[in-house]
């Protein structure tokens, strides 16, 4: 089989031969600081007409993960995925990103880094789909950082990359308990209430816009419709239909993004179910 890579730059991009999905391995920071807990991100931009995955691809499709390899006493924590949207795989429906995202990745350092520069390396897989699907495996990506002189140093961020971070640190969904969540099963379907506990500071249900929950397990099926029933007063239902996987019960996983903040200062891009 014709090699999927073409170059492996020492900066953590690389070029896929017949993949047409760009990737890159960045720092937020530009030295290490011992001790200390910094992030790395996984830069995917697909072309126009092609999408990734999201955490749980849905119905169907490839979740992009990543194996670490990192030197003795450096771990890796849980990747942090931006919101997803809906993706088309064929005439299926499924959660990914049409456009670029970052998956951000907390790394903690050790208190003693006896190394001047330490090389962090990802072993990444992932499924690129458009008018075709463009599978990868375990491709290596690799990025150096020195590290900083003392143990009192404090991490300082890269310019060059920081606001990156930021735009997409922004977009990870995060509970809000300014929204009182119940779920009740009903037949093949469970029903998501939520209401606002704080009307003051969450927006107007009306003032939403499109709304869609996102399964994290697989228990809600991405393909089929989702009715969304709006008040009265400060409260919204979506009726969201069980998959051929689910499990007998009502504990729901996932987030529920909308086309508006629900909080009026813009805040709470997307909620994570508690």
């Amino acid at each position: 089989m014709k090699s999927l890579l073409l170059a492996l730059l020492l900066t953590g991009s690389a070029v896929a031969e017949e993949n047409p999905l760009s990737v890159e391995l960045l720092s937020e920071v530009k030295a290490i600081a011992p001790g200390e807990t910094f992030t790395v991100g996984l830069h995917l931009k697909p072309p126009a007409g092609f999408h990734t995955y999201w955490k749980h691809p849905g119905i169907v499709g490839v979740a992009t993960s990543v194996e670490w390899s990192l030197p003795p006493g450096f771990s890796a924590g849980e990747s942090q995925w931006p919101a997803p949207q809906t993706v088309k795989m064929a005439r299926y429906t499924a959660q990914g990103y049409r456009g670029e995202s970052l998956l951000l990745v907390p790394i903690t350092a050790p208190k003693t880094v006896p190394d001047p520069l330490v090389t962090l390396t990802a072993h990444v897989s992932w499924m690129c789909c458009g008018p075709q699907c463009h599978p990868a495996s375990k491709v290596p990506f690799s990025i150096t950082l020195p590290v900083a002189p003392s143990s009192t140093a404090t991490a300082t961020a890269d310019p060059t990359t920081k606001p990156l971070f930021d735009r997409f640190r922004e977009q990870v969904p995060k509970k809000d308990d300014a929204w009182r969540v119940e779920i009740a099963r009903q037949f093949d379907s469970l029903l998501l209430t939520l209401t606002s506990n704080q009307p003051q500071l969450t927006r107007d249900v009306a003032e939403l816009g499109t709304l869609r929950f996102f399964t994290a397990d697989g228990q809600i099926d991405s393909d089929r419709e989702q009715k969304v029933t709006r008040g009265p007063g400060q409260k919204l239902r979506i009726e969201l239909p069980l998959s051929k996987q689910s499990h007998e019960g009502s504990k729901l996983a996932g987030v529920v993004v909308a086309q508006q903040s629900w909080r009026k200062d813009g805040t709470s891009v997307a909620l994570e179910l508690p």
